[in-house]
């Protein structure tokens, strides 16, 4: 397990985490606009690394650690033909991203 933690922590953090970031703002764009589930569930995985780091298991911080499943609900209602709540689970994960990617860029790369 400690392997496991180790390696969402260098993912997100420094050049890898712009690039795994990156990838997952990509990918779940074109799930919303090909409306492919499969796309959104793969975005889902590249958010994991910045979503643990980032997030807590107590408090404001744990809706943070729980945004993957925001865009696997949204791959559900992609699946489901439902366009309104498939554009609306993943804007909180694409600010959060969008303000992650920031924040990483600002800071300098911090962990590179």
């Amino acid at each position: 397990m400690e392997l496991v933690i180790n390696l969402l922590i260098m993912l997100a953090r420094g050049i890898p985490g712009v690039v795994v970031g990156g990838i997952a703002l990509i990918l779940m764009i074109l799930a919303l606009v090909r409306k492919d589930a499969s796309l959104m569930l793969i975005a889902a995985l590249f958010a994991v690394p910045a979503t643990y780091v980032f997030g807590a298991w107590a408090g404001f911080l744990l809706i943070i650690r729980l945004l993957p499943l925001f865009l696997v609900a949204s791959a559900f209602f992609i699946s489901r033909d439902e366009p309104i709540f498939a554009w609306i689970f993943p804007v909180p994960v694409l600010a959060f991203l969008i303000y992650y990617l920031v924040r990483l860029v600002a800071g300098g790369f911090v962990g590179v």
